[in-house]
């Protein structure tokens, strides 16, 4: 298992944000406050790059991958994180919506207060997590926009605040390059499994499906 807090490969490290539930603050003992929200968001069908809908199954996660999760914002591995559960100041409870998130930040860091205030505001107002996942199940590979539900995740690498928790009119926010890279190269795989060396007539319809995602990307 990689080094949870190294830039991740994007070949297989997945970013999802939601923006059905917003990150919440509230006061805590004392020089430190309490950040709630849901980071991760089952059985909510999710828009990825128009490539593919996706969505996480209800049991596709178990405490075993949250043991050790730092809570960062927007995703910065290069800073510090303000909570993580190996201290004890950052927990998760799996429910049936989705897993809720708490974590109690050190008021006495200035990083951490701004981020702490920047929640209790309405200025950070979105979850996201970062995953790996471990097994899908794809429907539709043969059309232009597929299904894929998410039945395992294998780990959590962190969880963070987001400014901007999703693109107008879907669920999954914008993401760099490489994690849409890391998208399209999950179905393409998927899609390299139907490939039959004696139907050609799918084959090619398939390869006319993979060069339209490659335009997609090179639109970004």
């Amino acid at each position: 298992m990689p080094n949870k807090f190294e830039k991740p490969k994007m070949s297989d490290i997945c970013t999802r944000s939601f923006n059905k539930y917003s990150a919440r603050a509230a006061e805590g003992e004392d020089n430190y406050g309490i950040i709630e929200g849901v980071p991760i968001v089952f059985e909510q069908p999710t828009d990825i790059g128009g490539w593919f809908e996706e969505t996480i199954a209800r049991g596709a996660i178990s405490e075993d991958v949250l043991k050790d999760v730092a809570l960062f914002y927007n995703h910065d591995l290069n800073t510090k994180p303000h909570a993580r559960t190996r201290n004890k100041r950052l927990s998760f409870s799996i429910e049936n919506d989705g897993v809720h998130m708490q974590a109690s930040v050190n008021l006495e860091r200035s990083d951490s207060k701004d981020f702490y205030l920047a929640v209790r505001d309405g200025d950070i107002d979105g979850m996201s997590f970062m995953f790996r996942v471990e097994s899908d199940e794809w429907t539709g590979l043969d059309t232009d926009y597929p299904k894929r539900r998410i039945t395992k995740i294998g780990y959590v690498q962190e969880v963070s605040g987001v400014n901007y928790p999703a693109y107008e009119g879907t669920s999954i926010n914008a993401r760099t390059n490489l994690s849409l890279d890391s998208d399209k190269q999950a179905l393409d795989s998927a899609r390299a499994t139907l490939l039959d060396s004696n139907d050609e007539k799918r084959q090619l319809e398939i390869e006319k499906l993979k060069n339209a995602n490659r335009m997609k990307l090179g639109g970004y």
